[in-house]
């Protein structure tokens, strides 16, 4: 049997507001990322984008049609469903890195597993894992405020694989990294997704950013228009 992709969108529409204040976000939206696919979400403010992301990460719901994940519908889950699913089968990493300044790469790394209830020596030996995937072994403990941006960065990417997810959402990963840095952000995330299985969706309104991508989701005006990564990507993978 064919397997279902992981992810599905099926005729999804977002309606914030209601009478002639309403805001169509999202249009009828059909898209399906099967698993270990790297793909990339680009458009222009007020696209779309963002929504179609918290609906992904289930932090918002569909005003109408359906979210399928791994060929299981989310119609109907509620609060508490949404929560599960977010703690066992996703993974997000920030713009803004998110991290608990005063506490240790490692600890910043163990939260999601504290969260599942997992014992101490597990949850460090996991961490230590996932830090070791991005390229920090050796800084294990050092404090938020002692790594660059990068560093920090990296520290969010560890901390969002560490509950090995399904699926991993990243929104402007290197929006506050320089140039040099956001290549090494790129160059771990495509290793994660070549070689860890990792399937990963982005957010990104960098053109050379989304041409790490193997496809490229363009939303404009709610809708969405499907194309392949730009050509520049093979600078980036060769």
């Amino acid at each position: 049997m064919t397997r279902p992709p992981l992810i599905e969108f099926q005729k999804v529409s977002k309606i914030y507001g209601n009478g002639e204040a309403a805001i169509r976000a999202l249009d009828h939206v059909d898209l399906s990322i099967n698993t270990h696919e790297f793909v990339a979400i680009m458009g222009p403010s007020g696209s779309g984008k963002s929504t179609a992301m918290n609906i992904l990460g289930c932090l918002d719901v569909p005003t109408s049609g359906d979210y399928l994940f791994q060929g299981i519908s989310t119609r109907g889950f509620d609060r508490s469903q949404l929560t599960m699913l977010r703690r066992h089968m996703l993974g997000f990493v920030f713009q803004g890195f998110n991290l608990l300044s005063r506490t240790s790469a490692v600890e910043n790394v163990e939260l999601p597993l504290i969260y599942r209830g997992m014992q101490a020596g597990e949850r460090h030996r996991r961490a230590k894992e996932a830090l070791g995937l991005v390229g920090l072994s050796g800084r294990e403990h050092h404090k938020t405020q002692e790594l660059s941006g990068g560093q920090q960065q990296r520290v969010a990417i560890a901390r969002a694989i560490v509950t090995q997810p399904s699926l991993l959402l990243a929104d402007e990963p290197t929006g506050n990294l320089d140039t040099k840095t956001s290549i090494e952000i790129m160059d771990l995330m495509t290793r994660l997704n070549r070689e860890e299985g990792i399937t990963i969706v982005m957010v990104t309104h960098e053109p050379d950013i989304a041409a790490y991508a193997e496809r490229l989701l363009r939303f404009v005006d709610g809708k969405l228009e499907v194309g392949p990564a730009d050509e520049a990507r093979a600078e980036h993978v060769l």
